[in-house]
């Protein structure tokens, strides 16, 4: 073998190596940015669990006493006492909308809940914003629940 043979071999085993390096880097790159980046729950899966918690809740209301308030097991475990409607049994988001998706929802998942709205014009009214465009409205006096698309 000359040396001009020998160069190009080098040549071309420089050009592989480089070109394995270069794609164990861009699948080190990829996993590493999907890696960091957790899941999104869809919003109609948290719309679905907040409805199966607001009906839990008013299960147990129509089943006890029916007064304005009603001794529920927060996910967490511990009791928290919820204001419902006297009259419908919904809970209503007193003394916040956070204390609600707290009692009802647990603490929410890292990145899930990216604000939360009470207007003032109705305070018994709590929008939830899921992830950048979703955003979920309760509506205390009629157990009303509507997932939206916000530009």
């Amino acid at each position: 073998m000359d040396r001009q043979e020998r160069a190009s071999d080098e040549l071309l085993s420089a050009w592989h190596s480089g070109l394995v390096w270069l794609l164990v880097a861009l699948v080190l790159v990829v996993g590493l940015s999907l890696w960091k980046r957790r899941p999104e729950v869809p919003a109609p899966v948290v719309q679905e669990r907040w409805l199966q918690s607001l009906n839990l809740a008013r299960g147990q209301w129509l089943q006890g006493q029916k007064g304005g308030q009603l001794a529920w097991r927060a996910p967490d475990g511990q009791t928290v006492t919820l204001v419902v409607d006297p009259l419908t049994g919904w809970p209503q988001p007193t003394p916040s909308c956070e204390f609600l998706w707290l009692a009802l929802m647990g603490e929410p998942a890292e990145g899930l809940l990216k604000g939360i709205e009470r207007p003032e014009a109705d305070p018994t009214h709590c929008r939830y914003r899921l992830g950048e465009r979703r955003v979920m409205s309760y509506f205390s006096h009629s157990g009303s629940v509507i997932l939206s698309t916000v530009d």
